[in-house]
């Protein structure tokens, strides 16, 4: 494999692909919803198609792809999970590093990927495609989505559309495994418990961040491990991948879904490979899976901060060292966005969620300030 070369990334948010790629030497080329500041430091070029409720445009991120300059090789992250035509766009001319488009599609279609689930006899909790007659104890969620976003309570929500399908609700906390693959064998990174919030009530289990620690016995890592390793060779999963699953009242592993990209809790590891572990990805997209040590992991942690209200970042803000994704000056964010994320790591789990509470406390209060102030030049 060439030791580096440029890279086309396209994500929802590319940020930390692209950190990760530049550390490793690569020359990376961005696509995201965001264009921040991140993004730029670690881009050579970048465009911005912007995001609605419903994610990307089909149509506008392939235009944005024709008129990027020629690459090496192509990768993606999160943004692409319903739209596999995209990804078999982004993969002509340029070798793409990642899954193929069809592995998206099972994954992201439920009836598929709740089949194979059966098939490998891989728990998952309780799913149905047809609205049961108590609806107490169910969520509705759709094939495709993303972070959470089109999770909810039936009755919230519309549940017409025909991607989508009722789980039993379970009380525990999600969880996800990042682990590399070359389509035969796998290698779990590490293990997350993901949060979610409620702050907006039309999505109440939208993702807000992740930390590298989980309560999970030896005997239930085990067990994700065995179903990571019966899913790669039917889905021929390759480079980085999440599996987000939870634990039942028999403290068992049930499956929630398979995230078949690099995800966001790829920055809570990344620093501890020499090379980044977007290198990882790609050697072992090439080459197969590498042989490599595990570094030990400080407890670490990112919170996703979602705009409390229309927000106008201030020409003047400095932005604090353990905030990333950080909008540009003059940028709008309106109610509900994302604002920002804040990262906390240290010697343990308190010390860590207390660093993010106090920098979640902080940020508001800037933006509250700069909130005061947009609201001020608004004309009457």
């Amino acid at each position: 494999m060439r030791e580096t070369g440029s890279a086309l990334v396209v994500a929802a948010s590319a940020s930390s692909l692209a950190r990760s790629l530049q550390r490793a030497g690569w020359m990376p080329f961005v696509i995201d919803g965001f264009g921040d500041l991140d993004t730029r430091e670690h881009c050579r070029d970048y465009r911005v198609v912007p995001l609605d409720r419903n994610g990307f445009d089909a149509a506008a991120l392939r235009s944005a792809i024709d008129r990027m300059e020629p690459t090496d090789v192509a990768l993606y992250g999160g943004g692409l999970d319903s739209l596999p035509g995209v990804i078999e766009h982004l993969a002509r001319g340029r070798i793409l590093c990642g899954n193929a488009a069809e592995t998206m599609r099972i994954t992201k279609t439920p009836t598929l990927f709740f089949a194979l689930l059966s098939g490998l006899d891989i728990p998952f909790p309780e799913t149905r495609f047809e609205a049961p007659r108590d609806v107490r104890g169910w969520l509705v969620k759709h094939g495709g989505s993303e972070g959470g976003g089109a999770i909810n309570l039936p009755g919230e929500m519309g549940i017409s559309r025909p991607d989508r399908y009722f789980q039993r609700r379970l009380e525990t906390p999600p969880r996800s495994a990042l682990f590399l693959a070359d389509g035969t064998v796998s290698r779990i990174v590490g293990f997350n418990t993901l949060w979610t919030s409620a702050a907006d009530p039309r999505r109440p289990f939208r993702f807000a961040g992740a930390i590298n620690r989980t309560s999970l016995s030896e005997s239930q890592r085990e067990a994700v491990r065995g179903i990571v390793a019966r899913l790669v060779p039917p889905l021929r999963l390759r480079g980085l991948n999440s599996l987000d699953f939870m634990t039942d009242e028999d403290d068992g592993i049930r499956v929630l879904e398979l995230n078949p990209r690099p995800s966001a809790t790829v920055a809570l590891y990344d620093d501890e490979f020499p090379s980044g572990l977007i290198e990882l990805h790609i050697r072992t997209c090439l080459e197969g899976l590498p042989d490599f040590a595990l570094p030990p992991f400080p407890t670490r942690a990112f919170q996703i901060v979602y705009a409390p209200h229309d927000v106008e970042i201030p020409g003047t803000l400095e932005w604090p060292a353990w905030c990333r994704d950080r909008p540009g000056p003059g940028c709008r964010i309106p109610k509900g966005a994302p604002l920002c994320t804040i990262t906390a790591e240290g010697m343990d789990e308190s010390e860590v969620l207390s660093s993010l509470s106090a920098r979640k406390t902080a940020v508001l209060r800037t933006m509250s300030t700069a909130g005061n102030r947009m609201a001020e030049t608004q004309p009457t």
